[in-house]
């Protein structure tokens, strides 16, 4: 496969969102129960975090259970991403009422590979920004094993081009900068900003497992 069609993905990933927002809502609602708790004590910690590292204002306890509801935000946002991947590869059946996801061997194999991934991610920000996106494009062949494993699928190493590396990863974040550069040149209020960024996780999501799925059928075409 040498290139991946960036504008049909597009399109394709507004069109399933449409045409399955109500089952997109469904799946989401186990996974936002679990996420509330960390939800409401997000702003004291953010407080007590500024006061701590940066100095700004009183250094403050951190709330009571964050570290239980820090894990239970990871867990509802590894639930949400393992829904949203396996109704988009396999479809309404494949994905529990409410979207509840329990704890299993696959689940454990997602949560090392999605680990392992963050911290390669988020690492080279203290070394510098502009290496977060070039540690991102290199690591996308590992990276579509997740959505694999979310639906059953073993771990295997998949070889792509570097121009189709390129356009999932246009597809996937390309996207979502853009509509994020929009809104703080508009200087929305917090509310919006917030919804924003939760459409941007559905968003990258949806185009993610897209990406799989034409990458998946064309090296499946290949091989015939």
């Amino acid at each position: 496969m040498n290139n991946i069609p960036i504008k049909q993905t597009i399109l394709a990933t507004l069109a399933f969102s449409y045409s399955n927002w109500q089952k997109i809502l469904e799946v989401s609602i186990f996974p936002l129960l679990a996420a509330i708790p960390f939800i409401t004590i997000l702003p004291e910690l953010m407080v007590t975090l500024q006061a701590q590292l940066f100095g700004v204002g009183e250094v403050q306890e951190y709330p009571r259970f964050y570290e239980l509801y820090l894990i239970m935000f990871d867990y509802a946002y590894m639930a949400l991403i393992i829904n949203i991947y396996r109704l988009v590869v396999k479809g309404d059946q494949a994905v529990a009422r409410l979207g509840v996801v329990f704890p299993n061997l696959r689940l454990g194999r997602f949560f090392l590979l999605f680990l392992f991934l963050s911290l390669a991610t988020q690492f080279p920000i203290f070394i510098s920004p502009f290496l977060v996106p070039i540690i991102y494009f290199l690591l996308i062949p590992m990276s579509l094993n997740l959505v694999g494993l979310a639906n059953d699928a073993s771990f295997t190493k998949i070889k792509l081009s570097l121009s189709v590396q390129f356009g999932v990863l246009i597809i996937k974040l390309g996207v979502p900068a853009i509509l994020l550069g929009l809104i703080i040149l508009l200087g929305v209020g917090q509310v919006i900003f917030w919804v924003v960024m939760g459409l941007i996780v559905y968003w990258m999501a949806i185009s993610f497992a897209l990406c799989y799925r034409v990458i998946l059928a064309n090296n499946s075409a290949q091989s015939r």
